[in-house]
């Protein structure tokens, strides 16, 4: 695996720590200033880092605890892409458990995320 490859998947999962860790400091970190988040199974569009970080803190006061991995990475370093399967489990405050997939597809510039499409298979949390 080439270095560029491995810096991709480094970043990923460094942002799915940030979200499990549930501080929207550290997770809006991992984007660019006018980054876009589209989650296309709930008709969501998030451009920039303060809408991005607003619906990080909504969900902060609706999940106890996240986990994100399993991750499966295809990376296209050359052209800064990757798209990402991983399994999701998310315990709300309110006691509810939720597993379920999800597919990103991530455009990068450098090391921060640039785009971001998020398919999921339950219920969106980040709207």
């Amino acid at each position: 695996m080439t270095a560029a490859k491995q810096t991709l998947i480094d970043r990923i999962e460094s942002y799915y720590a940030a979200v499990d860790d549930l501080d929207p400091g550290p997770i809006v970190g991992h984007f660019t200033a006018n980054a876009t988040m589209v989650i296309a199974t709930g008709d969501v569009r998030h451009v920039g880092r303060e809408a991005i970080r607003g619906t990080y803190e909504r969900r902060k006061k609706s999940v106890d605890q996240s986990f994100h991995g399993d991750f499966t990475h295809v990376v296209d370093a050359e052209n800064s892409r990757a798209a990402t399967r991983l399994a999701v489990r998310r315990s709300s405050k309110r006691g509810e458990s939720t597993e379920m997939d999800c597919i990103a597809l991530f455009t990068f510039d450098g090391e921060l995320i640039e785009h971001i499409v998020i398919w999921m298979s339950g219920e969106n949390s980040l709207k």
